[in-house]
């Protein structure tokens, strides 16, 4: 398992892995890292999701399907992730087009479990 500060959007046990640095190093990842309790709620951001995003508005303690991002309040997005925590196998990845400041951005998503019951979601922007 990788727990180096540059740990790579594809490792196999990405959440597992950034539980394990520190917030430094989950700011300084090359790509954007949310996390969530189990209620949907932000508990950590990344500066380099707040920059790639261009969401850069405080975010800690706001419910993240709602209040920062309810584009994703969707049966595609969110509703995968429901379903995926009610049956105990949250790892899932898929891409999504559009972003807070880019409509034709495409966004692919890693949405994993978090070792509290949470959910870590890892953002990678992709040029079109």
């Amino acid at each position: 398992m990788n727990t180096s500060p540059f740990l790579a959007f594809d490792e196999t046990h990405l959440a597992r892995c950034a539980e394990q640095l520190s917030a430094a190093a989950l700011h300084a990842l090359p790509y954007g890292a949310i996390r969530l309790d189990w209620d949907g709620r932000i508990v950590f951001y990344s500066d380099a999701e707040a920059r790639l995003s261009g969401y850069a508005r405080p975010t800690l303690g706001k419910h993240f399907f709602t209040e920062v991002a309810p584009c994703l309040a969707n049966a595609g997005f969110h509703a995968r992730i429901e379903q995926a925590q009610a049956a105990g196998l949250l790892d899932i990845e898929f891409s999504h087009i559009g972003d807070f400041n880019d409509a034709c951005k495409e966004v692919c998503f890693r949405i994993q479990s978090a070792s509290d019951g949470g959910v870590w979601i890892f953002t990678q922007r992709l040029a079109l």
